[in-house]
């Protein structure tokens, strides 16, 4: 019974056929393939060739379902491969590599970021990545998003909840226990710099009672569609833009309060109510707010943004200078939150809205809309 729930669960996670909109591809490694993938993946010591591509095939062990992906290039070459499988509350990843790419550094990102997705879609608490030759970028990557070395492997908690920091902690400190390993104590007004270090660590964790603010931030259809497919692109994305987890979008200089770090709400500002606008539709993390000359952000962000040189100047006002806002690690919401239930959620706490340009909400409400972007039912 216990394989038929997780086929179950398993069968409900996002596998992305076409990787973010680009021309990336994904698909499962077909049964005798194995030993064609072994060129193109670093093995070292005991792990060579034949025995890479030996536990490749081993990994057919009837009491979990096993995921054994294959990531491909628009040229059709395997760029990344990884395997998992729910384990009970633990994904488990015995498998994580990726090819010489001129991206390979960003897949890496993406990958971890992809497999902490569907952890958190498959009802898991932890992941558990095994494979004993990861490559230096994945290491690096993985430390970044707060994974840590335990017993061998590379471990990172999903912490799921919304909430203070003593709910967060309580979830936390009991995964933590479980593992015998200690979890940062947490409080309430805990300063920004440390509640986003938390939250990225713990990801899909968010402490509202801390000092990390939120904000509302409206976009037109036309550019969330090339920044995060929403709506999605009839064309492929471009590759560099679309695997990368940081974007940057770009606005005039006025200051309404911009800090960072933070939390962003995206609000689609035009199109047809709950069809292709005038909803949120996920969230992402502030990381830079940078003003400037046009020349100069689109000369620095050019690869992660959407806005041409000429667009960028069209940003300034008459100041002649521009604010571009670095963010990173956005949630699309499974669930996008129409116009009509946030302004019910906005007056069901007493608050203002605002939609006519980027501006702060109180973290109540952060939480009241995000926790409806993940409503299931």
């Amino acid at each position: 019974m216990t394989l038929h729930v997780d086929e179950l669960r398993q069968a409900q996670v996002y596998r992305p056929a076409d990787l973010m909109g680009t021309e990336f591809r994904s698909s499962e490694v077909a049964q005798g393939a194995e030993d064609g993938l072994v060129a193109f993946f670093h093995q070292s010591g005991g792990d060579d060739g034949s025995a890479f591509a030996e536990r490749l095939r081993s990994l057919t062990d009837d009491t979990v379902v096993w995921r054994r992906e294959l990531l491909r290039d628009g040229q059709g070459h395997p760029v990344a491969l990884y395997a998992w499988a729910l384990d009970g509350r633990t994904l488990i990843v015995p498998v994580l590599r990726t090819a010489g790419h001129p991206l390979e550094e960003t897949l890496a990102r993406q990958l971890l970021f992809l497999l902490k997705r569907q952890g958190r879609d498959c009802g898991a608490e932890t992941i558990r990545i095994s494979d004993p030759h990861l490559s230096a970028v994945a290491k690096a990557a993985a430390g970044d998003d707060g994974f840590f070395e335990h017993d061998g492997k590379f471990v990172a908690l999903l912490v799921n909840v919304c909430g203070t920091a003593a709910e967060v902690e309580a979830v936390a400190g009991g995964l933590a226990r479980e593992l015998t390993v200690e979890a940062a104590s947490l409080h309430a007004g805990m300063p920004a710099e440390v509640a986003s270090v938390v939250e990225r660590a713990w990801w899909p964790a968010k402490v509202i009672d801390s000092e990390l603010p939120s904000f509302l931030v409206p976009i037109e259809p036309r550019w969330s569609t090339e920044l995060f497919n929403v709506p999605a692109m009839l064309l492929p994305r471009s590759d560099v833009l679309g695997i990368s987890r940081e974007h940057v979008y770009y606005r005039s200089s006025g200051h309404r309060g911009e800090s960072v770090p933070a939390r962003l709400l995206w609000y689609v500002s035009k199109g047809t109510a709950g069809v292709d606008g005038q909803m949120v539709v996920g969230s992402s993390r502030l990381d830079e707010v940078l003003i400037d000359t046009p020349d100069t952000l689109f000369s620095k962000f050019e690869h992660l943004g959407v806005y041409g040189r000429g667009e960028v100047k069209a940003a300034a006002d008459a100041s002649g200078r521009a604010m571009a806002l670095r963010f990173s690690d956005t949630e699309i919401f499974p669930r996008p939150v129409t116009l009509r239930r946030l302004t019910s959620l906005t007056k069901g706490l007493g608050l203002p809205l605002s939609l006519i340009s980027l501006s702060k909400i109180s973290n109540e409400l952060f939480q009241a809309v995000y926790k409806e972007g993940h409503r299931t039912t």
